[in-house]
């Protein structure tokens, strides 16, 4: 039995599922036509998630490919479902029987096979050396600079949502959440978004608004943590959780006592302090991280570097790690 996206002018065969959000789902699959079978990310939108699938494909279309997935083709479409005689009486997983009965919408992009960076982390239990982790940050931190600097506000920055090319460069997905700004302002009202990874004010945003810059940085330092030590720093950035109270009432000392175990620099701490504080007016811009003592401790910079190119520290700290995981699966 194959399962079948059907589209204006083609169709493509989809081999299996590589992931899944609270809008869509996302499979790997190949057009029929194509003789090589060159694999694409086929992202798969409920009809009535379509204002996150229009969003999507609004924020893409304005962004550079060199830092971003491709986007390849779009639009709206059907699935349908091949069976062999014997298979008639078959039940189609609910999944499917959803998508069958409605209209979707469709994206398809370049594909990453390596995953997404939380994976490389959650499966080791362990997060990467500050040193590595600093590189890997500091590559997404220049992605997240692009969005901004072209007045996008990501809203759902997490390890989950960054994943690995499959020249082991970073790449930044996921723009269901997103928001352009506009007015010249950079106030939102978008309360959607991750628990862990949102900003204390994310939950007000109905009544006040809040700025989304500010609330990415947040999202930011919860990653920056997530990446570094291979643990949450809280469960949520709100009064109910006893670390972040520790952080709200700026009791650092006590905060950081959790993670005595992991030996994490000083400069390290004071990053997280400045990203994550409850203040969004005391956090640090884009350019006050780069500027940072523990960024300069661990990252070198070359005006002259092609920017292209995957840095090969982060490259075969991934592929080791990649070489790992595969192993416990065998």
């Amino acid at each position: 039995m194959q399962t079948i996206l059907e589209v204006e002018d083609s169709k493509y065969i989809l081999l299996q599922k590589i992931g899944y959000g609270g809008t869509c789902s996302v499979f790997k699959g190949y057009a029929i036509e194509d003789n090589t079978h060159k694999f694409y990310a086929i992202k798969i939108f409920k009809e009535q998630h379509k204002k996150y699938f229009e969003k999507e494909i609004q924020i893409n279309k304005s962004l550079p490919p060199k830092h971003f997935l491709s986007l390849i083709k779009y639009g709206s479409g059907y699935f349908c479902q091949e069976r062999d005689s014997n298979e008639q009486k078959q039940k189609v997983n609910t999944i499917l029987e959803k998508y069958n009965r409605n209209k979707i919408f469709y994206k398809i992009e370049e594909i990453a096979e390596n995953g997404d960076l939380f994976t490389y982390v959650y499966e080791l239990g362990k997060g990467f050396p500050e040193k590595i982790s600093a590189k890997i940050f500091i590559n997404i931190l220049k992605n997240v600079k692009i969005l901004h600097e072209n007045n996008i506000i990501h809203g759902d920055i997490k390890p989950e949502n960054i994943l690995i090319g499959n020249d082991f460069s970073l790449k930044i997905i996921d723009f269901g959440f997103s928001q352009k700004l506009n007015n010249n302002s950079n106030t939102i009202y978008n309360t959607e978004g991750s628990e862990t990874y949102s900003s204390p004010e994310v939950k007000k945003a109905n009544f006040t608004g809040y700025d989304g810059i500010k609330s990415d940085i947040f999202s930011l330092g919860v990653l920056l943590f997530v990446i570094t030590v291979g643990r949450f720093p809280f469960k949520t950035s709100g009064f109910s959780d006893k670390k972040y109270r520790l952080i709200l009432s700026k009791r650092y000392e006590h905060y950081w006592k959790n993670f005595d175990k992991f030996n994490l620099s000083k400069e390290f701490k004071d990053l997280i302090n400045n990203l994550v504080c409850f203040d969004p007016n005391q956090r640090l811009s884009i350019d006050d991280i780069l500027d940072h003592p523990w960024i300069k401790k661990n990252v070198i910079f070359n005006n002259s570097d092609d920017e292209s190119c995957v840095d090969p520290d982060i490259s075969n700290e991934l592929k080791k790690r990649k070489d790992i995981m595969k192993k416990k699966t065998n």
